[in-house]
């Protein structure tokens, strides 16, 4: 194995890759967004360009940005471990550090650490100045849009910086030309640098994976219950048409949802009252009609007794909607979803072909997870990793300290919610099993990178037919294909990317 050799990396810390290199020598010289798989090393790439940067600009700082807490201190710990600079130089800021004390960080410190929103606060309160800065990483940039903080940060470094350079570091930027065009242009990216599993340099370091998709089918009394939701959906959805709100997707519904309520703000027309008493009641049942669908029985119980609790007027609404009633006394009387127990006998067949195995199970919906956990707590030796919000939420500690047990194999199966797809550094498992599908591709792909880092891993999908479930697969695939054609075509024709702006 050949390792890379700098003065300010350590040796035998980095090892050396063709693919790498490739994109260091376009990013030495360009503001670059970087598109690699997960687990391909873009916290690597951006330690190699940092120490290209210090050595050219011995004198300058750097600065990385990511957007939880827990993956600025991965950071922090992997440049630590890389670079052979003081580890007092290279440092975490945070929100809980006085904004006095954070002003005597950046002054002597090399390489900082911190969420964007820290950063946008001291750059407007005067306490950070990016002057003498010559990188920014921007990693997970493919949340560099709307009014996130990673666009206050580029423009301001982007106009202080004596000498400046920008990589943006994502899995997947999006699936729309739309999307990507705002992160070029909101990053000043010059020059986009592309790889998948596919590319010849890239090969050799992807251990790769197996997939297998396992459908089920709803019961009859479940189809019945299926049809009687999608009937009160349908008919609100028929009335917001006659003005002129056409939905097809539960964002549109929910965009549909704020502009309402941004309006009824200025303006208390009584419509408006009633526009957004449908829009409610139609977010109410589509969630039921999705919970049913992809996630479990159980799910829709808890769900009801919840909105039976709240009694708002968006709930009396469909408590007293006829085909909502029917369609929850089915639900109330039937059994678990068949999801769940396929879920049990693939997990118990993975543990009979390999009692080693380790299993990490995505799951979207939070209400469904300790049902999961619940179930399998008598197969394998589960554990929940959820993010903070809510009664039963994680702290940042308790996330890292589930992630610690999970790789000393304490638990050998990990139940989580959207938070483990992005922002934690999570050990690679063996199988990574999608208890639904989720539209977007950003997700997917993040969720797929769990696994086949060091060896060959296998994903499953779970899929209810004729359900949200395949509709949201495709819709996933669909857009990650979009995606890379139009990252293709801009890397390959060296398309001038101020045009493509």
């Amino acid at each position: 194995m050949q390792f890379v050799e700098h003065p300010l990396i350590k040796s035998n810390a980095i090892e050396f890759r063709i693919y790498q290199e490739s994109i260091l020598n376009t990013a030495v010289s360009k503001n670059t967004l970087s598109v690699l798989p997960t687990g391909l090393g873009k916290t690597t790439l951006s330690i190699l360009l940092a120490a290209h940067r210090l050595e050219k600009y011995p004198e300058s700082k750097i600065l990385i940005m990511a957007p939880t807490r827990p993956l600025c201190a991965q950071h922090q710990k992997t440049f630590q471990e890389s670079m052979s600079i003081s580890e007092e130089e290279i440092i975490l800021i945070t929100g809980k550090i006085f904004p006095s004390d954070r002003k005597e960080l950046y002054k002597t410190a090399k390489i900082i650490s911190a969420t964007p929103q820290t950063i946008e606060n001291d750059i407007r309160n005067n306490i950070l100045d990016l002057s003498n800065f010559s990188l920014l990483i921007v990693d997970e940039c493919h949340r560099s849009v709307k009014k996130y903080a990673y666009h206050f940060v580029a423009k301001a470094f982007m106009e202080k910086s004596k000498y400046p350079r920008i990589l943006g570091l994502t899995a997947s930027p999006g699936g729309s030309e739309e999307k990507i065009k705002e992160i070029c242009k909101n990053l000043f990216v010059e020059s986009v640098e592309i790889r998948t599993d596919i590319d010849d340099d890239v090969k050799p370091y992807i251990k790769g994976f197996e997939t297998e998709t396992i459908k089920v089918e709803l019961p009859e009394n479940l189809k019945n219950a299926q049809g009687l939701l999608k009937s009160a959906l349908n008919r609100r959805l028929e009335k917001l048409k006659h003005y002129n709100i056409y939905i097809k997707t539960k964002r549109e519904l929910l965009e549909a949802q704020r502009k309402a309520s941004r309006q009824l703000s200025t303006d208390r027309k009584p419509i408006l009252f009633y526009l957004i008493s449908l829009i409610v009641e139609s977010v109410k049942i589509w969630h039921t009609l999705e919970l049913m669908e992809t996630q479990s029985v159980d799910s829709v119980r808890e769900y009801i007794k919840k909105v039976n609790l709240k009694k708002t007027k968006s709930d009396k609404g469909i408590l007293n909607d006829s085909d909502f009633i029917k369609a929850i006394q089915i639900i109330e009387n039937s059994d678990e979803h068949p999801k769940t127990m396929k879920l049990k006998e693939v997990v118990e067949n993975e543990l009979k072909n390999n009692k080693n195995v380790k299993i990490i199970i995505f799951s979207h919906f939070r209400n469904n997870i300790y049902n999961l956990f619940n179930l399998l707590e008598k197969v394998c030796r589960p554990v929940v990793l959820i993010g903070q919000a809510g009664e039963r939420g994680l702290t940042q500690k308790e996330q890292i300290d589930v992630i610690k047990d999970y790789n000393a194999d304490y638990y050998n199966c990990l139940i989580t919610s959207p938070i483990g797809e992005e922002g934690l550094h999570i050990p690679s498992a063996d199988v990574a099993i999608f208890y639904d599908s989720v539209p977007s591709e950003i997700r997917t792909i993040q969720r797929r990178g769990r696994v086949g880092r060091t060896k060959v891993g296998k994903i499953i999908f779970l899929i209810t037919k004729n359900t949200r479930d395949e509709s949201y697969y495709w819709s996933a695939y669909r857009k990650e294909k979009k995606m890379k054609e139009i990252l293709r075509n801009m890397q390959n024709k060296n398309q001038n990317i101020e045009d493509f702006i």
